[in-house]
């Protein structure tokens, strides 16, 4: 459909030699209830150079509780069915990525802690090829066949699907690629446990959207988080302006 297509670098909030823009910093994150808060995008996104590329997604998270019994739905978009894409938190607290394949990892991730979490996908190959990067870090690679294009159709939710399932917690600097992310792309996305400027890491040409959740401007931006990278932005709904907190990794 267009939207989410390109690097988006135009729009992107930079600290590069010679700009009068501030220096980067990470102040916001948006908060959760898990039960009727969610952020609905303008678009859905296209997964790779159109939606047949190799892909990833970050995100920063901080969830209340991971085991909770039932699924946290960090993100979920399509209309449904095989091609419906999503990332979410099972009942007993494992990973799980939804779409044309299912792929968990029992992640036993501790309360109140935030994480960097990216799902890469290859689809130039068929051996190790997808799975998890969490903290910088390798996790549960396996080989899956890529043949689908995903659907860039219906609604993108951040926080919950379309009527249940939703998370509780706090998600910051939520970004896509058009690239199946090196280890070494992964480790500066991670920068040690504190958001890098993503738009003068080594793979910023590859970045096709990126949201960072309320900065730069706190909560005097509800009720809309805006893109810093793409054009996609999201609509809070049955939030207020203090579930843009000053609470980040």
């Amino acid at each position: 459909m267009g939207l989410g297509t390109g690097n988006g670098n135009a729009n992107l909030w930079s600290n590069k030699v010679g700009s009068s823009s501030p220096a980067f910093q990470n102040l916001y994150s948006v908060f959760f209830n898990g039960v009727d808060q969610s952020l609905t995008g303008s678009g859905v996104p296209l997964l790779g150079t159109s939606g047949t590329g190799d892909f990833s997604i970050s995100f920063w998270v901080k969830a209340d509780v991971f085991s909770t019994g039932s699924n946290q739905r960090l993100f979920a978009f399509g209309t449904g069915g095989t091609v419906q894409t999503q990332l979410f938190i099972t009942g007993g607290g494992a990973l799980n990525f939804g779409g044309p394949w299912s792929d968990a990892y029992n992640f036993s991730g501790a309360d109140n802690t935030w994480y960097n979490i990216i799902y890469r996908v290859n689809r130039a190959s068929a051996t190790n090829n997808v799975g998890y990067v969490l903290n910088g870090t390798t996790f549960n690679n396996k080989s899956q066949n890529v043949t689908t294009t995903f659907d860039s159709t219906g609604t993108f939710y951040l926080g919950r699907n379309s009527g249940s399932y939703g998370f509780k917690g706090n998600l910051d600097e939520i970004s896509i690629w058009n690239k199946y992310l090196t280890n070494a792309d992964c480790v500066e996305i991670y920068n040690g446990g504190t958001p890098n400027d993503l738009s003068n890491v080594s793979a910023a040409s590859n970045l096709q959207n990126w949201w960072r959740m309320g900065d730069p401007s706190g909560p005097a931006s509800y009720p809309t988080i805006a893109a810093a990278a793409g054009s996609i932005s999201f609509s809070m709904v049955n939030m207020t302006g203090a579930n843009i907190e000053t609470d980040v990794p």
